[in-house]
């Protein structure tokens, strides 16, 4: 899987005027606390009066809270507004770390949620102590594939993904590097789907062989679906302007399936089919009720292809996994006949 651009947090946080206490206590967390702990992950980060764009800024705060990757909601000095897009961001399900200085009151309805309670000793600042709580935060959200429910309801549908939406990325390489990918199906409980033209660059990620057993063994239904070398159709998906176009894609889909092959005869609860009927036009990534579907398009290399997210109950998912399932029995392998 193609590494992308780094992940993006975005800093909720009182501000204040310039010289005034709010803001030197503003600058400090940032500068000593939080954008260490981002720069040891790999994570861009900012609050909203670091963002030089034009525009109206409560419209960019609130794209910013809803599309970055991450949010950090410093509580310190109880300001109202940072309650307010706290719990915009609570309501999208974004993973949030939250932060509050030590001493400073909570509201009862934060009791039950974990806080960093941070203070400016020397000792704390040198010994990076809040540093690594924060760094340690953020490796359990890459172990959960950055998935969060809403904290204050179950079963809720997080704002702005009801049952027909779904996340919309201009290319598959904008959702992480290998280790999101990785901790998307560590994440998994039932099953997962892979489909793709060969899927070899999953063969070729460190701990994917171990996550994807490890799995099947704990009794995880996965499924590898991947062309066919004589699939009469597969020439016409490559663009002979690509420079990608030159690779021999039929020895990479002979070695994916050797691969995947492999794992199967290990391991009952993997599968693996190749298509030889039907036409291919989408990656697919599902695990349990979650969906990765990559539009497959002629100009573009696979990974600047759209990525589209989205959920079960939406009529996309459905729509997507009843393609996979046609492709998956269309390709069913002949039961070997033996003489009797």
């Amino acid at each position: 899987m193609p590494m992308s651009a780094p992940k993006r947090c975005f800093v909720i946080s009182p501000i204040g005027q310039r010289g005034s206490e709010v803001r030197e206590h503003a600058d400090d967390v940032f500068e000593y606390i939080i954008k260490p702990a981002m720069d040891e992950v790999g994570i861009a980060v900012y609050r909203a009066d670091h963002d030089t764009q034009a525009g109206r800024i409560t419209d960019q705060m609130f794209e910013s809270i809803l599309k970055d990757d991450l949010c950090i909601a410093v509580l310190s000095f109880q300001n109202p507004n940072v309650f307010y897009e706290l719990a915009v961001a609570q309501s999208a399900a974004r993973p949030v770390i939250i932060l509050n200085f030590r001493g400073h009151p909570l509201p009862f309805d934060l009791k039950d949620i974990r806080v960093i309670e941070y203070d400016f000793r020397p000792k704390s600042i040198m010994e990076r102590v809040y540093v690594r709580q924060i760094v340690d935060m953020v490796r359990n959200l890459e172990a959960r594939g950055w998935a969060v429910p809403v904290p204050f309801g179950t079963g809720l549908s997080p704002l702005g993904r009801d049952r027909g939406a779904f996340v919309y990325r201009g290319r598959l390489e904008d959702y992480g590097p290998t280790d999101q990918w990785l901790g998307l199906l560590a994440a998994a409980q039932h099953s997962i789907d892979l489909s793709g033209m060969h899927l070899r660059y999953w063969t070729k990620m460190g701990g994917f062989r171990a996550t994807v057993m490890q799995k099947a063994a704990a009794g995880c239904k996965v499924r590898f679906l991947i062309a066919h070398q004589d699939n009469p159709a597969l020439p016409q998906y490559f663009n002979p302007q690509l420079v990608m176009a030159g690779r021999p894609f039929a020895l990479d889909i002979v070695a994916a399936s050797a691969y995947f092959r492999e794992l199967a005869t290990a391991q009952p609860n993997v599968q693996v089919r190749q298509i030889r009927a039907g036409c291919y036009h989408q990656q697919v990534v599902r695990v349990d009720d979650r969906m990765f579907v990559a539009l497959i398009t002629y100009s573009e290399t696979t990974r600047r292809c759209p990525l589209i997210e989205c959920v079960a109950e939406s009529s996309f998912f459905q729509t997507m996994l009843t393609e996979f399932d046609a492709l998956w029995d269309a390709n069913a392998e002949p039961v070997p006949v033996t003489d009797t």
